[in-house]
């Protein structure tokens, strides 16, 4: 009998680049080799991949402007090591612990949730300008995606929208499902139509959520091979028995 496959794990920590050395002898030593992320950001989510290096410089590459919102963060100048084994030398560092789930939402959102999040005065705080500041050739892109993932949105800005209302419900969550440990927000659409599931699943938004429940977005799906639609729980700090209770829940503005 063959052996069963080992689940899906990821671990992920923030170094600085004093620590980046260490890291390097450590790997080296465990005769493991360190990969450095090429372009995006995403691709040491793949399983294929054991351990991974981002550098500050990845994100100003292909999703420069999604990566945006790292470089307005307190993660700015940050490596991000992304494992699929504890790193017990940097667990001061440890910023998230990725599981996949079944988890299926009751319900995503509907276009008045989606335009009541953009609203969001902590949301408008936080976004960076030049998250809004896409270009025409990126358009076309991020449609071209969203209909290889099965969609049927031809008008960029809808795809915006949505892309924008779900990391204001990691801000300010309007959508989300309730476990011992309190709301867990979700993202509040299918694959095809996100964007830079790696800023939720890292920490770099909704950071004050000991955990939540991350839908790959179309980049996570074409370079990490990520199933869509299967939701990942990314927790910052172990969690023991069951992760997920009770029903999900949707919930207007006006019952936050």
């Amino acid at each position: 009998m063959g052996r069963d496959k080992e689940p899906y794990r990821k671990f992920a920590y923030w170094l600085k680049e004093s620590q980046v050395g260490n890291l390097e002898k450590i790997t080296a030593d465990m005769g493991v080799k360190l990969r450095q992320a090429k372009g995006v950001m995403c691709t040491p989510l793949d399983p294929i991949n054991k351990i991974s290096l981002v550098a500050p410089s990845v994100w100003d590459e292909t999703c420069k402007r999604p990566g945006s919102w790292y470089r307005a963060s307190d993660k700015n100048g940050l490596y991000l090591v992304v494992s699929s084994f504890e790193l017990a030398q940097f667990e001061e560092n440890l910023t998230s612990i990725i599981t996949e789930t079944d988890f299926v939402p009751e319900s995503l959102a509907t276009r008045n949730d989606k335009l009541s999040l953009v609203a969001d005065p902590d949301y408008l705080a936080l976004a960076p300008r030049q998250w809004s500041e896409v270009e025409d050739t990126e358009k076309r892109i991020y449609l071209r995606w969203a209909k290889r993932l099965g969609s049927e949105i031809e008008d960029y800005e809808l795809l915006f929208l949505t892309q924008s209302a779900n990391h204001a419900n990691f801000i300010s969550p309007r959508l989300f499902t309730n476990s011992d440990g309190g709301l867990i927000p979700y993202s509040i659409d299918r694959s095809a139509h996100l964007c830079s599931c790696c800023l939720e699943l890292f920490q770099v938004i909704g950071e004050q959520h000991s955990q939540k429940l991350v839908a790959p977005c179309p980049g996570a799906t074409i370079f990490a091979r990520l199933r869509r639609d299967r939701y990942l729980l990314a927790s910052r700090r172990p969690r023991m028995g069951t992760l997920l209770k009770g029903e999900a829940a949707r919930h207007s503005a006006e019952n936050i």
